[in-house]
């Protein structure tokens, strides 16, 4: 049974689960979703609760024709800007976000329109899989106002495009249009507006249909792969190995793969 549940951020994110597949969505539209203080914590909540409540993939997206167009610079933080406690708010508010979002090992597809910008850019680059419309516009546009990077982007960027791109697309604050994301690496594909929403759905239900310990591990052997050194990616994977050798998923494949059939994974 599909369920509807708002936060009591202002209902500036909403949370939808259809089956075993979270929607989060960023519900500012006026502000073409940025993203706000309270917003922020009950963002992190809500990745936080997909640890225990058998969500197997979540889906982050925006409201109303956009993505993010990154943090809310309103009220408090520009009050009084060099009183406001920034290194504080990204640190126990933003930061958790991300690293949630890279390091738990469900999976996360960012279903992007419209705009993507500054820390939205950057939370969709945390994602596992980036799905985007034509329109789709991503920037780092924190030099425009007089900032740098936050969010992650520094960590993520250079190692989609390299470093000589990540520090053009950064200090010169460009606009990357969706053709540009996939040539650089940026996106999985472009998906046509009116088909995008099924067809993320569909992805999605696929991942959460699947082995889904197997998947988990894939995430994390990756992840390992990305930071880690060979030797210690060789031995992780081993170890993971190990763990799915006795699932129940595991003898499913199998037999599925020698009767010729397709498997009925159970994800347990």
């Amino acid at each position: 049974m599909n369920s509807m549940k708002t936060t009591d951020a202002g209902q500036k994110i909403l949370v939808e689960r259809q089956g075993r597949v979270k929607i989060i969505t960023l519900n500012h539209p006026k502000a073409k979703n940025a993203v706000s203080e309270e917003a922020s914590i009950a963002l992190r909540h809500a990745i936080a609760e997909s640890y225990t409540d058998d969500t197997r993939v979540i889906i982050l997206t925006g409201a109303e024709g956009n993505f993010c167009s990154g943090a809310d610079l309103g009220g408090g933080a520009m009050m009084n800007p060099k009183e406001y406690d920034v290194a504080g708010y990204l640190k126990e508010s933003v930061n958790p976000i991300v690293l949630g979002l890279r390091n738990s090992n469900i999976p996360v597809i960012a279903k992007v329109r419209g705009v993507a910008a500054g820390l939205g850019a950057n939370f969709a680059l945390a994602c596992d899989m980036v799905f985007a419309t034509p329109d789709v516009m991503f920037s780092q546009i924190f030099t425009n106002i007089g900032l740098s990077s936050d969010g992650g982007g520094s960590y993520f960027l250079p190692r989609i495009v390299g470093y000589k791109k990540a520090f053009e697309l950064m200090a010169t604050a460009a606009k990357v249009t969706a053709q540009e994301a996939l040539q650089y690496g940026m996106i999985n594909q472009i998906i046509e507006d009116d088909k995008i929403d099924d067809f993320v759905l569909q992805l999605a239900n696929q991942l959460a249909d699947g082995p889904f310990v197997a998947i988990q591990q894939t995430k994390a052997n990756l992840r390992e792969g990305e930071k880690g050194s060979l030797e210690s990616t060789l031995e992780l994977e081993a170890d993971n190995q190990a763990n799915n050798f006795q699932t129940q998923d595991f003898i499913e494949g199998v037999m599925a793969f020698l009767q010729k059939r397709k498997p009925n994974f159970t994800g347990e």
